[in-house]
C-alpha cells in the first residue's frame, strides 16, 4: 500500500504503449493514509486487449496411421497416398473424440476417466486440476481444436486447444462461459492418442485453477475460491461477497451476471495469474480481470470478468467490503462489453460508476472516503476542471483525488438526470467504444464538454 503520505509504486499508464503481451492496467494509488481513520483500498480494473486467435494450420505427412483404441467412435486411418490435409483431419477427429470423453469424465466426477488422456508423468498435476475444477463447481468444459496439428517430433504432434468453461451452473444448460487457449503435445501410443505436454493458457492465463490447488465455497450469486493454504479465509469472505453481488446486481442492466467468481490471493499468486507476471501490481488490493470467450469463428472476443482480492493487503472488514463492492461493480457493468481499446473518456465512467456502486448514489457524500483528498486537491489548485485518468507520474493524493472526482461526476449525473441516462451513456462509450461527443448528444441532448462542465460545477460546489 505504500507508506503514509508517500506515493506507492507508479502504476502502468493505461494509455501508453504496453510491453508485448501485457494488458493495459488501471491501477490508481491509494489516498494518503494520514487523511483518514483507515486506508482506502487501491481499486484496479484490468482491461485485456483481446486479440483474435488465428487458425493454426500446418499440413504434414504421417507414417503408419494407427487408429488406437477409441471404441465405437473408431475413425478410419488415412492411406499412405492421402494428401497432408486428410492426415491432419484424421488426427484432429481422433483427438476430438478423446477430448470429448475426457471432458465428460470431468463433469461426471470420474477422475480416472479424466486422467486417461494424459501420460503418467502428468497425472499429479492433472489430478490437482481435476480437483480444483470440481471444487469450482464446473458445469461446462468444452474443447475446440484450433486449426490443424503440427508435427514437432517423430510421432509427436502439437495441438492448440481452446476450452470454454462455466462454474456454478447446471450441467447441460446454457451458461455465460469463459475460454482459455493453450498448446499441447500428443503422441500416438499403442492404446490411442496420449497428451504428454500441457502448457499454461496464454490469453489472460494461467487461470488460478490451472496452476493451484483451489478450494472454494459458493453462495447464490458468488463462488469464492483460493489456494488451499488460504482456505481458512473462505467462510468469512463469502457473506461479504454475496452482499456485494446483491448490490452490484442493481447495476447489471446490460445482462445478468450468472455467477460472480472471486479469488483470494497472496503475493505469489496475485502478480502471476492472468498473465500479470511483470506487471506493476505491488500496490494493488483488488482487480477485475476480463476473461475472453470464443466466438462462432473460434476467435477470442470480450467476455465476462473474474475478480482477484489480495487478502494480505486488505486491512479490515470495511476495506474488504468496499473493495469487493467496487470490483463486483466492474463485473456487473462491463461483462460482455464490445471489443475496443480504452480511451480517456472510458476511465472516469468506468471507475466513477464502480465508486458509486460502492458508495450508493442515494447516500449523501459526507462520509465518502476520498472526500478529503478531493478537497485538498482542489484547494491546492491542482485540478484543471477535467475528468482525467490516473497516470504514472501521479502521486498518491492526485490518484485518489481523480478517483473521487470521477465518483462525484457520476454521482451528480445519477442524481440530476437519473440512472438510466448515465447507463445509456456508459453503454455507448465504455462498453461499445462509441465517440463520446455523439454518445453524449444521444443520451443527454448536450455536448460532451457541456456535460463535463456541469459535473465540474457540481464538484466545485462541494469543495
Amino acid at each position: 500500500m505504500g507508506q503514509p503520505n508517500q506515493p506507492p509504486g507508479a502504476p502502468l499508464n493505461p494509455y501508453a504503449p504496453q510491453q508485448p503481451g501485457q494488458p493495459p492496467l488501471f491501477a490508481p494509488p491509494a489516498p494518503p493514509q494520514g487523511n483518514h481513520g483507515r486506508s482506502v483500498a487501491i481499486f484496479c480494473v484490468v482491461f485485456s486487449l483481446i486479440v483474435g486467435l488465428g487458425a493454426f494450420t500446418v499440413g504434414f505427412a504421417i507414417d503408419g496411421g494407427a487408429t488406437g483404441n477409441i471404441g465405437a467412435a473408431a475413425i478410419p486411418s488415412p492411406g499412405p497416398d492421402d494428401p497432408p490435409e486428410v492426415r491432419a483431419a484424421y488426427l484432429s477427429a481422433k483427438a476430438q473424440v478423446a477430448l470429448d470423453d475426457h471432458s465428460n469424465a470431468l463433469l461426471i466426477d470420474d477422475e480416472a476417466g479424466w486422467l486417461e488422456i494424459f501420460d503418467d508423468r502428468l497425472h499429479d498435476d492433472m489430478s490437482q486440476q481435476f480437483s480444483s475444477l470440481r471444487n469450482l463447481e464446473v458445469s461446462q468444459y468444452d474443447y475446440t481444436i484450433q486449426g490443424d496439428p503440427r508435427e514437432v517430433n517423430d510421432g509427436e504432434w502439437e495441438f492448440r486447444l481452446a476450452v470454454s468453461y462455466c462454474f456454478g451452473g447446471v450441467i447441460g444448460e446454457e451458461c455465460a462461459d469463459a475460454a482459455i487457449v493453450f498448446d499441447t503435445v500428443w503422441e500416438d501410443a499403442s492404446d490411442g492418442l496420449i497428451i504428454n505436454q500441457v502448457e499454461d493458457s496464454d490469453e489472460a492465463g494461467p487461470r488460478p485453477w490451472e496452476v493451484e490447488d483451489i478450494r472454494a465455497v459458493s453462495g447464490d450469486k458468488v463462488i469464492v475460491a483460493t489456494p488451499a493454504k488460504y482456505s481458512d479465509q473462505l467462510e468469512e469472505a463469502l457473506p461479504e461477497a454475496e452482499a456485494a453481488a446483491e448490490n452490484a446486481d442493481q447495476y447489471a442492466v446490460y445482462g445478468e451476471v450468472e455467477k460472480y467468481i472471486v479469488y483470494l490471493a497472496g503475493n505469489a499468486e496475485f502478480s502471476s495469474w492472468y498473465g500479470l507476471d511483470g506487471a506493476s501490481m505491488d500496490n494493488v488490493v483488488g482487480f477485475a480481470m476480463p476473461v475472453p470467450v470464443l466466438d462462432d469463428d473460434g476467435r477470442l472476443t470480450s467476455g465476462g470478468y473474474e475478480v482477484v482480492m489480495h487478502i494480505d493487503r486488505v486491512r479490515d472488514s470495511l476495506e474488504f467490503r468496499s473493495t469487493m463492492r467496487h470490483e463486483l461493480g466492474h463485473v456487473a457493468t462491463l461483462h460482455h462489453s464490445g471489443d475496443h481499446y480504452p480511451v480517456p473518456e472510458d476511465w472516469w465512467m468506468v471507475e466513477g460508476i464502480a465508486e458509486v456502486i460502492d458508495h450508493d448514489p442515494s447516500v449523501g457524500l459526507e462520509d465518502y472516503l476520498r472526500k478529503r483528498d478531493v478537497q485538498a486537491y482542489v484547494d491546492q489548485k491542482l485540478w484543471n476542471g477535467e475528468l482525467e485518468a490516473v497516470y504514472n507520474s501521479d502521486d498518491a493524493l492526485t490518484g485518489s483525488a481523480k478517483y473521487g472526482i470521477a465518483m462525484y461526476a457520476v454521482y451528480y449525473l445519477f442524481n440530476e438526470y437519473g440512472k438510466d441516462k448515465f447507463m445509456d451513456l456508459f453503454e455507448r462509450v465504455a462498453r461499445n467504444g462509441e465517440d463520446a461527443e455523439a454518445a453524449t448528444q444521444a443520451a443527454y441532448g448536450m455536448s460532451y464538454d457541456d456535460l463535463v462542465a456541469e459535473c465540474a460545477d457540481f464538484i466545485e460546489s462541494l469543495t
